[in-house]
């Protein structure tokens, strides 16, 4: 009894199981049992119906296409140069102030700090760097040295160095004076001219040499094509990898232009510039007066 029980249970599950697959989709199939009419095969879905739920089976091809949900970001309205007034103001640059050692160095640094507490000095290169907290205390600075007949080399800011560009083509005879009036005449403002020239042969290039001052229009030379009805090519000025010597003191790592030290002959040692030198011919064994070694000048 209790056998026949749990056969009938295994029969009503069974029969659950195939109920929910649902009949067979062969009409009239000999192997399974009959296919009711009201369960009959939909042949467009391939599906039963279920008449007992309300949902209805939609063809693929009336069904809707499942559309992705656009996201909208959300609009920025916020002021894209609010960074630039959080920018620090770039405060100008005060060049240093070169001072050369000597014996009395250190009871000059003590009356530059005594008017000017916020100097700060430092050693570079056998000199001691200078740095004014302001333009106006530089300029004091600079006159009290003189004052005190101090030797010294002035630093230059990047936007106080002249433009250096170079006249190709010009005649080699060309007047400098003359280039200088015709130059300032097209509103271009002159600091120095020179003619480049070959040191070894002893001849002159038709290539000028010239320092410009950065002004507004300072770059419009470079659209010079004609001088003196004559077409001519300006170039900037390409600086050789060599040291820069100082032709006043004969020092390197400066310019004549920003030295206040006291003018030294390369041949003769004398307190003077070489170009001022009255010895003109070659000297067969120099002596160099900045390493004084022999057999070369400091040049």
């Amino acid at each position: 009894m209790r056998a026949l029980l749990n056969y009938e249970k295994k029969i009503e599950e069974c029969e659950a199981v195939l109920i929910s697959i649902g009949p067979c989709p062969v009409m009239n199939c000999p192997k399974h049992h009959e296919t009711r009419k009201e369960d009959a095969m939909d042949t467009e879905t391939g599906q039963y119906g279920d008449h007992n739920s309300e949902f209805k089976v939609v063809s693929p091809k009336k069904a809707a296409k499942n559309s992705a949900t656009k996201i909208n970001s959300p609009i920025l309205t916020a002021n894209k140069f609010q960074e630039l007034t959080n920018l620090e103001e770039n405060k100008p640059e005060i060049p240093a102030i070169n001072l050369k050692i000597d014996s009395t160095y250190n009871l000059t640094l003590q009356e530059i700090h005594s008017n000017f507490p916020e100097t700060e000095n430092k050693l570079i290169k056998g000199f001691i760097s200078i740095q004014a907290n302001s333009p106006e205390n530089r300029i004091k600075i600079i006159e009290l040295l003189k004052r005190n007949n101090k030797e010294f080399v002035l630093s230059e800011a990047r936007e106080d160095r002249p433009l250096k560009i170079v006249i190709k083509w010009l005649p080699i005879d060309q007047d400098k004076e003359e280039l200088r009036e015709i130059l300032e005449s097209n509103g271009f403002k002159i600091l120095r001219i020179s003619q480049l020239r070959n040191f070894r042969e002893k001849t002159l290039y038709p290539y000028f040499l010239i320092d410009v001052v950065k002004t507004e229009n300072c770059l419009n030379i470079y659209n010079l094509k004609t001088i003196k009805h004559l077409r001519i090519k300006v170039e900037p000025y390409r600086k050789k990898n060599r040291v820069t010597i100082c032709f006043k003191c004969s020092n390197f790592h400066h310019s004549a232009r920003n030295c206040e030290c006291k003018p030294r002959c390369i041949k003769c040692a004398g307190s003077h510039e070489t170009r001022d030198c009255s010895i003109k011919n070659k000297i067969d064994n120099p002596t160099c007066i900045n390493c004084e070694g022999e057999g070369h000048l400091a040049s």
